[in-house]
């Protein structure tokens, strides 16, 4: 009994520390910002992921934006200035550009009048996600460059997520820029189309490599959930607000909207966010001196 008053004690002070680190270092920066969702697998599928949606609670979250006035905005409206107060707009993006995302996500947004920017891995472009550890060996496909393009030309917005997906902070000056520049000009010469914005892997980064994102020619870089050393908005940066497995249209509304329980979703996705996932300690960083030249790029 002793022991479960113990383990009581300890969530409710774990839970009480957050709350005050919240209330300390979170400040209501940004404010009259577009907001951003990050969403990363939608798929009935199995997968350990805690990121991933269902396909019905991904199409019931889409359904509420749109009932309740939401409408898509281009990510390129995140730097520009601040929208109206009663402009309900918000920006979907989904990370590393699985195929479900072609197959479940893409005809949901479509049916609901929304777009998208889908942040590629060009280094796993048609191929399994083998960037990522698995338990179980449950490997995903990315997208190819048909499915890609079509995404691309039905007004979809497409960005960067790297080469391989690596922890930035982790690697090499010489293996940032690879990274960066890489996936940038593979992604321009086979669309046709600038391509502005990058998503961090694992939503990781340092000053060295915000600066390197801008000398790379990126307009912007999309992080994860807000980061407390920030005072003011910052365009590489960018916060977004995970949604996850546990998600409805009742923590969407929380997550959109600055009521007197939002910061309750302010801390789960921050807290979520402290930990980068199992991948960077198994997989760590990839073997650049083994990797083949990536298709589509020209050197």
């Amino acid at each position: 009994m002793s022991f479960v008053i113990g383990i009581l004690i300890l969530i409710i002070g774990l839970w009480i520390f957050f709350y005050i680190q919240w209330r300390v270092k979170f400040k209501k920066r940004g404010k009259g910002k577009i907001p951003v969702l990050a969403y990363h697998q939608v798929s009935d599928s199995f997968s350990w992921s805690i990121t991933r949606q269902r396909v019905s609670q991904f199409e019931r979250g889409v359904r509420y934006l749109r009932e309740v006035g939401y409408k898509s905005a281009s990510i390129s409206e995140i730097t520009n200035s601040n929208h109206g107060k009663d402009d309900k707009k918000v920006i979907l993006t989904f990370d590393d550009g699985y195929e479900d995302f072609y197959r479940d996500a893409f005809p949901i947004l479509k049916q609901y009048d929304f777009t998208a920017c889908v942040f590629i891995i060009t280094g796993y472009i048609g191929e399994k996600s083998d960037w990522d550890y698995n338990w179980g060996k449950y490997k995903k496909r990315h997208l190819n460059w048909q499915q890609i393009m079509e995404i691309s030309q039905a007004g979809f917005e497409i960005g960067s997520h790297t080469v391989n997906h690596p922890d930035l902070t982790e690697v090499s000056v010489k293996h940032i820029n690879y990274e960066l520049q890489a996936s940038k000009e593979i992604l321009e010469n086979r669309l046709d189309r600038r391509v502005d914005f990058l998503s961090y892997p694992f939503g990781r980064y340092n000053r060295y490599v915000q600066a390197e994102a801008e000398r790379s020619g990126y307009r912007g870089a999309f992080a994860l959930s807000l980061n407390l050393k920030e005072k003011k908005f910052d365009s590489f940066s960018i916060p977004r607000k995970g949604v996850y497995l546990l998600d409805s249209p009742l923590t969407l509304d929380m997550k959109l909207n600055r009521g007197r329980l939002s910061w309750v979703e302010e801390m789960k996705g921050w807290i979520i966010n402290r930990f980068p996932g199992w991948t960077i300690m198994l997989k760590g960083s990839p073997d650049y001196d083994k990797m083949k030249p990536v298709p589509g790029r020209k050197d």
